[in-house]
């Protein structure tokens, strides 16, 4: 009986992020969700209370995506970690453009959701001091120049910003898309990375870097 739930919940979840994703998440309702997963109304309410709930429960399954990819850990232990993180950005695209909805419109459905609001803010601390973890360590290996500390919080936050929400910035005007999502990385490494590389910095980045 509880893979049965466990199936349903994940149909209507999946009916969900493809309708937010396709249209404007505010006007989707639970009954337009119940009807593309092909259940009631009333089966939906039987796992959901409400939409809210869903978004929710959507937001935790892209946060245990993204840690399932232990990027900063592989970072951390890697050769040449700014290879690597160069192309974690090409794997955190592919969840960014999985869950677009959610980076979209997050400022909207934040304000209207206090517990999705709070699991955001939650996370967005958790990220940016892992950002400035891994600025500090590329600093320690010489493959940044040496930053003053007051700038590396600086900088840590425009990472995340640019990160969280490039695809709000986007949707005001034109449709996002996969390329658009891939500007993010470009974004970052030519804006906060790239002026920074030490002579160390600059051979790693030759593995990747496209002249």
């Amino acid at each position: 009986m509880k893979k049965k739930l466990s199936l349903t919940k994940q149909k209507i979840k999946n009916s969900a992020i493809t309708l937010f994703n396709e249209g404007d998440t505010l006007s989707i309702t639970t009954n337009h969700i119940a009807a593309k997963a092909g259940i009631s109304s009333g089966n939906l309410y039987y796992h959901y209370k409400n939409k809210e709930d869903i978004l929710v429960d959507i937001y935790l399954d892209m946060s245990e995506k993204f840690e399932s990819f232990e990027s900063f850990d592989t970072i951390l232990t890697s050769e040449n970690p700014l290879k690597s993180l160069y192309e974690m950005y090409d794997v955190y695209g592919e969840l960014f453009w999985e869950f677009r909805f959610l980076m979209r419109d997050s400022v909207v459905l934040m304000r209207l959701n206090p517990k999705l609001k709070e699991m955001f803010l939650e996370r967005q601390t958790k990220r940016i001091f892992q950002i400035e973890s891994l600025i500090n360590y590329f600093i320690s290996k010489e493959i940044f120049t040496d930053i003053p500390k007051q700038e590396i919080s600086l900088r840590a936050k425009l990472n995340w910003f640019i990160s969280a929400y490039w695809q709000t910035f986007v949707s005001n005007g034109e449709e996002i898309t996969k390329e658009s999502i891939k500007e993010i990385k470009d974004i970052v490494f030519t804006i906060n990375i790239y002026p920074f590389l030490t002579d160390k910095g600059k051979l790693l980045a030759k593995e990747f870097k496209k002249e």
